[in-house]
């Protein structure tokens, strides 16, 4: 076991004994309904914030090839450099509710693996834990109770952590209202999609320690291998030089007016130009990337003509004929197909095989948390 790691069992006993706590000093927890995913919940949302592009109103990118066109990358050889692979999950649960607060609990997990002579293997990070969890509290709209079951919590050897840090141990608190406006104190829906978007960002601290691992090894240092990670890449003060993001999700393009029509009709194995996301422009000159999309497989039945594209993240300074040889790398990792995933059209396999270890360490908590469903019922978790 990995360092400040701990089991779903271990961390419900803890909640458990908060919770227990928190009953006997008259403060009222209602149970949840059936541990409610907001995973769930969310998908429809998560779809447009998986890529912060484009807005009605916003100013659009800059391109840094010209006007958008379609783009020839050469034939793939079946050649790639990207050699490891960083994904992410997450499953978030409301297991209860203090009024309107609702209490959720998320578990994270993450992971580097390498490739080498067609075998995939799991990179070790010290000083990591495998799996990392926590309860999301509003700690910030001045609510007496959700501060008390924090102090509760705290008593059970949770830590808090703040937003910016990277989690380096297990059980953690955390506050969905760090470094956002408060909701009010009675929006139950605005106080759950802020503990969704915290959990999230735990997730997105995780993934980007181990990319600042995996930059300093001395491995990789001494090598020409490079990461594919799903996703954006994460904001670093100096930008990996050998890492590119993946966007699987282009619910809102980049390109407008008739330029989308370029993009809507890309080829099966073509890209487009580059350019510098419009969003990026807007929040901060240091954290610019170099942006192009690339459609993988033809549109797929029973899908709109934005599937099966990606849009792929790289240094800045990418020029077009690297933009070309990434390209020509993500088309060899095409084969094999990433099924029986929905989103297959839009995945290289590598990263579905990333998926496929860490989902069964997050997923599959529910019968514990039922205990505490079970728990928050009984007449002896308090009254108002």
């Amino acid at each position: 076991m990995l360092a400040g790691s701990s089991t779903t069992k271990e961390f419900v006993a803890r909640i458990s004994g908060a919770l227990a706590a928190a009953g006997r000093s008259g403060i009222r927890v209602t149970a949840g309904t059936g541990a409610c995913d907001l995973e769930t919940q969310q998908i429809a949302s998560r779809a447009f914030k998986d890529d912060l592009s484009l807005s009605p109103g916003d100013a659009g990118p800059r391109h840094l090839e010209g006007a958008p066109r379609p783009v020839e990358p050469g034939r793939a050889d079946g050649l790639s450099r990207l050699c490891y692979f960083l994904d992410g999950v997450q499953t978030t649960h409301e297991i209860g509710r203090i009024g309107p607060i609702p209490i959720i609990v998320t578990n994270v997990a993450a992971a580097v693996v390498n490739r080498c002579d067609h075998r995939f293997s799991r990179m070790v990070v010290e000083g990591l834990p495998a799996v990392v969890r926590a309860v999301i509290l509003p700690l910030d709209i001045d609510d007496e109770r959700a501060k008390a079951l924090r102090d509760l919590l705290l008593a059970e050897s949770f830590v808090a952590l703040g937003y910016e840090e990277a989690p380096r141990t297990a059980n953690l608190i955390l506050s969905s209202t760090e470094h956002a406006s408060p909701p009010d104190p009675a929006d139950y829906v605005g106080m759950k999609e802020k503990a969704f978007g915290r959990a999230r960002s735990l997730r997105e601290r995780l993934e980007a320690e181990l990319l600042r691992r995996w930059e300093g090894d001395d491995r990789i240092l001494n090598s020409e291998d490079w990461i594919a990670v799903d996703g954006q890449l994460p904001w670093a003060e100096t930008p990996s030089p050998r890492a590119v993001g993946l966007i699987k999700s282009v619910a809102r393009p980049e390109f407008e007016g008739e330029d989308i029509t370029t993009l809507l009709e890309l080829a099966q194995g073509m890209r487009t130009t580059s350019f510098v996301p419009g969003w990026q422009l807007r929040r901060a000159t240091t954290d610019q990337r170099c942006s192009w999309y690339v459609r993988l497989w033809p549109p797929q039945r029973g899908a709109d003509a934005l599937g099966s594209l990606i849009r792929v993240e790289a240094p800045l300074d990418t020029k077009p004929e690297e933009v070309d040889e990434i390209t020509r790398w993500i088309l060899a990792e095409r084969a094999p197909l990433a099924k029986p995933d929905p989103r297959w059209s839009a995945m290289i396999y590598p990263i579905y095989h990333v998926e496929k270890i860490l989902k069964p360490l997050v997923q599959g908590s529910e019968r514990a948390y039922s205990k505490l469903e079970r728990q928050l019922a009984a007449p002896v978790m308090g009254r108002n």
